[in-house]
């Protein structure tokens, strides 16, 4: 992401002016292994909360890509955890993104005691690509969107909040495509593209491996689908496996396109991605629950 001079008074502290103090609970997505003691717990939100713990009174154990391993001061030793921390109000995300937005710049770095990211004006065109019947050719047709910036702060399964807009105006909270503005999570300091051809014996699309990470960073190693966690299921073999599968195909936008790593993604298991994509174009995640679900009420 370029670097920007935007500066905040809220990067220089942990309890900016303004931002109200909140009584924020933690929920443990269970505990660790035995091998790290009976009084470790396993958080999802690995980024944000192996920081801010600490500061608390928390002993961090371990940390891996999705998990950070927490044993809790001895006055807390039952979940759910609560921790007082300050969070911006909604009219101050707002106002912080449209600040954002006159620097004209993209940023990351922490605003409070929260990771944030801010996204300038991302390019929201698509390419529909179809094979014409009566030619047999591939043709295409540009979507044109109008660019969208986001602010994203924190992280989600602890406390986030996230402003979206057009053309400087902004609004709080994530929206559809068309409707208003729409969210991103981007934390990288390049631009995070996918979908560029590979001419081999047949054609391939790129996967940006740090949109993968975002994606994960952000929903956790669970399946949106069916909740599958495969350390939970398999133990430490299973640690941190999860297909990601792209909401509108590589192959259905037929060109290198900046991927947004929640709205594009979705982190689903082996079987759930498999039915999702038994249909052209794919099942949606809200489809695939659906249909579980009623499955479950047959039982």
């Amino acid at each position: 992401m370029p670097e920007s001079e935007y500066s905040e008074p809220a990067q220089q502290s942990h309890t900016p002016l303004g931002w109200p103090i909140e009584m924020i609970e933690l929920k443990p997505s269970g505990k660790a292994p035995k091998n790290y003691g009976g009084d470790v717990y396993r958080f999802g939100a690995a980024l944000t909360l192996s920081v801010i713990l600490p500061r608390r009174g928390w002993s961090l154990i371990k940390q891996t890509k999705n998990y950070a391993y927490l044993r809790p001061p001895s006055e807390q030793s039952t979940a759910p955890f609560r921790i007082s921390i300050a969070v911006p109000t909604e009219g101050e995300c707002v106002a912080l993104a449209e600040r954002s937005y006159a620097c004209g710049k993209s940023w990351m770095g922490q605003l409070g005691e929260w990771p944030a990211w801010y996204f300038h004006e991302r390019n929201r065109d698509m390419r529909r690509l179809w094979r014409n019947p009566a030619t047999g050719e591939m043709e295409s047709e540009l979507l044109p969107s109008p660019p969208e910036s986001s602010l994203h702060i924190g992280e989600w399964g602890v406390w986030e909040a996230t402003v979206t807009g057009q053309d400087g105006h902004f609004a709080f909270g994530i929206f559809a495509p068309g409707t208003a503005p729409n969210a991103n999570l981007l934390a990288t300091s390049a631009r995070l593209v996918e979908g560029a051809i590979k001419p081999v014996e047949l054609t391939i699309y790129e996967r940006n491996p740090q949109a993968r990470r975002l994606c994960l960073a952000h929903y956790g190693a669970r399946c949106q689908a069916c909740d599958l966690i495969y350390e939970d299921k398999y133990g430490l073999i299973g640690a941190g496996l999860i297909h990601v599968h792209h909401v509108t195909p590589l192959s259905a936008i037929g060109e290198a396109y900046e991927v947004d790593p929640i709205r594009d993604l979705m982190p689903l298991c082996a079987t759930c991605h498999h039915v999702v994509h038994r249909r052209d174009p794919p099942f949606t995640v809200a489809e695939i629950r659906s249909a579980i679900a009623e499955q479950t009420d047959r039982r």
